[in-house]
């Protein structure tokens, strides 16, 4: 029995609505047959009466307020013919009157189909006065009752579909802003990468000039010196052999061969950036040369927390604060602005690639609503040598 109930699921929609108008017509005629004899002068015109209501059911899902219409109006015609106790005929009415509620794509054609009808079960009574009117209100209760349930089970299953489309969507949005996400931490790591190659390059290059020329100075007369700094350089110049493989690793196909990225910037070059987004720049401590890796990823910072605090807060007054501790580089950025709004372009990831920068050097961010007023506050702190002491 399962398996048959699978099967008949599984045909078309279409091949089951005609299976079941051609059935309920077949009954409905078996039906007249047997009431031949009662209604002998309406027969021929009764049996096309009842073949539009039952035939008309192969429409009530791609047409359903035509099947209404159609059936109502075969309810109409036999109605006044003359009585024919037809059960196939109810059950049509019943299956109109649901589809129409179910399958109706508007309210308003739903209503429509359940007029239709309740105007032929309401003829009656002008065909029949000695219709009792319980049994009248009972015949225009019942295909209301069956539209009322049909109706609400299909906004019901409305709401249903339009939640789960609205979840796939946020499911969807969440995914591409992950992967916009990661792509821009991905972006921001190689351009972090290739910045501390031209650091890093640099230093180690200083360091095999220094060491060649000690060597050439030490010549002959420090042969185990000379020998010392012969493995310093071998070992410098394979490691920056393979700073250069790694960096060609990092890039991109599209990136390679390129002219590469500007210089990293210092933070000497922050006043040019505040100039651009109209801030003002406060330096605090002791201010002094910090390492050059350092200073490239705090300039970054400023750069990335000024582009955030134009973007979110247009017009309202920024200031970059740059505190040199002992051992540590504060940089702050703070506005006075509400935190609209006012680009109109995809969300930026600024945020992120500030947590990479400091994730470096094992820094820490902060960044928030300011809690001394209105306004946003980005905070971050970059471990540094301590400065060096002069002996006096």
């Amino acid at each position: 029995m399962s398996g048959l109930w699978t099967r008949w699921r599984g045909l078309p929609l279409w091949v089951r609505d005609a299976v079941l108008a051609a059935t309920l017509t077949l009954a409905a005629q078996a039906e007249l047959t047997a009431l031949a004899e009662e209604i002998p002068p309406q027969l021929p015109l009764q049996v096309v009466a009842f073949a539009v209501m039952t035939g008309s059911l192969v429409l009530r899902r791609t047409r359903p307020l035509t099947a209404a219409c159609a059936v109502a109006g075969g309810l109409a015609f036999q109605t006044v013919l003359g009585d024919a106790p037809v059960l196939s005929g109810f059950i049509a009415v019943l299956v109109a009157t649901y589809s129409v509620a179910q399958y109706a794509d508007r309210r308003r054609e739903a209503l429509l189909g359940l007029l239709a009808i309740l105007a032929a079960v309401e003829l009656y009574p002008f065909v029949r006065p000695d219709v009792r009117v319980v049994d009248e209100i009972a015949n225009a209760a019942i295909p209301v009752v069956v539209w009322v349930f049909a109706r609400l089970a299909r906004e019901r299953l409305d709401r249903a579909v339009a939640a789960e489309r609205e979840a796939t969507a946020a499911r969807t949005r969440a995914r591409e802003e992950e992967l916009a996400r990661e792509a821009a931490v991905d972006t921001e790591r190689r351009r972090i990468a290739r910045e501390m190659h031209d650091v890093v390059g640099h230093g180690v290059t200083l360091m095999l000039l220094h060491a060649d020329a000690a060597q050439a100075r030490l010549g002959r007369r420090e042969p185990e010196a000379a020998a010392a700094l012969d493995v310093v350089l071998t070992s410098g110049r394979t490691a920056l052999e393979d700073l250069h493989r790694l960096l060609r690793l990092l890039r991109g196909p599209a990136e390679r061969g390129g002219a590469g990225d500007p210089r990293p910037g210092t933070l000497a070059d922050v006043e040019p950036l505040a100039e651009t987004a109209r801030a003002t720049v406060v330096r605090e401590g002791a201010v002094r040369p910090l390492p050059a890796a350092v200073e490239a990823a705090a300039h970054r910072i400023v750069q990335e927390s000024l582009t955030n605090a134009v973007r979110h807060a247009a017009g309202a007054r920024i200031e970059v604060r740059l505190h040199y501790g002992e051992r540590a580089l504060r940089v702050e950025v703070v506005d006075d602005g509400d935190g609209t709004e006012t680009d109109a372009g995809p969300p930026g990831f600024g945020l992120a690639g500030i947590r990479e920068r400091a994730a470096l050097f094992d820094g820490r961010v902060d960044a928030g609503p300011r809690a001394d007023g209105p306004g946003w506050r980005t905070s971050v702190v970059l471990p540094v040598p301590a400065p060096e002491r002069v002996a006096t």
